[in-house]
């Protein structure tokens, strides 16, 4: 129901040129840009800027770009309605998550999820919190779960969980014993720590700086897997948050210590939405799911 010409439009803003935009939708470049050049023409009013490195969007694309954010998802609403009277349940859900839940909390809700509906479609995406508060706000997703966010007029919290971090050690570390560790406790150690594409990051930083503590990572990473072998080799120890290595210490190859500096232990981790937003049904029944996991968390 949204005119083709809109919908390329949409995507080219989205994704910032032609050729992703082709790529995505899978249609020829040549025809996106006969679109929306067509859609100018009917408009009256140039939409983008194209220059050698992508496009740009011009006063009127800005404005086009709004209503027709809000267009797709009156579209979007109104056939989830009708699915709803006809009682089909399908549809799509895009949500954006933090590699720490899509570690572990994930598939707990996506087996509740997917044996209601199976014939809706899902586009899940890992990605910082930073990134999810910007797709919630811009609506190009309808849910997000992330870690730590701020406060944000334009989000509102669905339901949450407390995140700390801790420390990540091989069972035979000389500190795998402890009951409870402090940043302290880890000066001239090997350590890794979250990369700074990561919220996480920032809060361990803050959290140093707070204790005075001259900490500096031997490495630097936003994978779980090379935290994991960093960490089970025994060669260092990691500060993150546990459920990232939630497979490790559930096979026995990596111990989670507890932290008790205050501002490590105060992390939360929150399922989002766009506040005011009415979420197609699809994609409450998920919101439904993934707030489950994080109450059972709690």
């Amino acid at each position: 129901m949204v005119p083709p010409g809109l919908r390329c439009f949409l995507a080219v803003a989205q994704a910032g040129s032609m050729r992703e935009a082709a790529q995505r939708l899978r249609l020829a470049q040549s025809a996106i840009s006969r679109r929306i050049q067509q859609l100018e023409e009917d408009l009256g009013v140039q939409l983008l800027e194209r220059g050698a490195r992508g496009v740009a969007l011009t006063p009127a694309g800005e404005i086009l770009l709004h209503h027709g954010r809000e267009a797709t998802h009156l579209t979007e609403r109104l056939r989830a309605d009708l699915d709803a009277l006809r009682g089909v349940r399908r549809g799509h859900v895009v949500l954006r998550l933090v590699e720490s839940f899509a570690a572990c909390g994930l598939a707990n809700a996506l087996a509740s999820f997917r044996s209601a509906y199976p014939a809706v479609t899902l586009d899940i995406a890992v990605v910082g919190s930073a990134a999810i508060l910007a797709g919630l706000q811009e609506r190009t997703c309808h849910l997000g779960v992330a870690f730590n966010p701020p406060a944000d007029p334009e989000v509102e919290v669905l339901a949450s969980a407390a995140e700390p971090l801790a420390v990540m050690l091989a069972p035979h570390h000389k500190l795998a014993g402890a009951t409870t560790l402090t940043l302290a406790d880890l000066v001239g150690m090997p350590l890794v720590a979250p990369s700074h594409l990561g919220s996480s990051r920032a809060l361990f930083d803050t959290a140093c700086r707070a204790a005075r503590v001259p900490i500096r990572p031997v490495l630097e990473t936003n994978s779980a897997h090379v935290a994991a072998g960093f960490v089970a080799d025994g060669k260092g120890v990691a500060v993150m948050v546990p459920r990232v290595l939630a497979l490790q210490v559930e096979q026995g190859k990596v111990k989670a210590i507890p932290l008790t500096d205050p501002l490590l232990n105060g992390s939360r981790i929150a399922l989002l939405a766009r506040r005011g937003r009415r979420l197609p049904a699809a994609a409450e029944a998920l919101s439904a799911s993934l707030a489950r996991v994080l109450e059972q968390a709690a």
